[in-house]
């Protein structure tokens, strides 16, 4: 009987375990569908928004359902649009990002993520970003 308890509590706490992991991705991944924009942008710890959004004129990214994303700005006076496949991986950490013009691959890695904001950082943490959602 003693056994039959412990088992059962067991795989109770493993269930548990796995439906709980398995919510979080799936909350992550509604968190990020939607268009994002930059709100602000540090290199290095150092805080350099003005000058990214100078470059980067305009700059939003879309996520939809169907794991596609469309970048688009503005820089020296010429609208750019890079497009591509986005997945969730690493357990849901990282964000990559698959250009569909030319196979190149991006890592962000998601610092946090709410319904509204997300911190993510590329470059090895060089290079950190807050984008809100539109």
């Amino acid at each position: 009987m003693k056994k039959t308890i412990i088992f059962s509590t067991l795989i109770i706490a493993l269930l548990s375990v796995f439906t709980f992991s398995s919510c979080k991705k799936s909350t992550e991944t509604i968190n990020i569908i939607g268009r994002w924009s930059v709100s602000s942008y540090s290199l290095n710890g150092t805080d350099q928004t003005t000058a990214y959004k100078a470059q980067y004129a305009n700059y939003s990214i879309n996520f939809d359902a169907s794991k596609n994303y469309v970048e688009t700005y503005t820089t020296a006076g010429n609208n750019i649009t890079n497009a591509g496949a986005w997945l969730l991986i690493n357990s849901g950490n990282d964000l990559q990002l698959t250009s569909a013009n030319n196979s190149s691959v991006r890592t962000l890695h998601i610092i946090s993520i709410t319904n509204n904001t997300a911190d993510l950082t590329e470059s090895n943490g060089t290079q950190e970003y807050h984008w809100l959602k539109n």
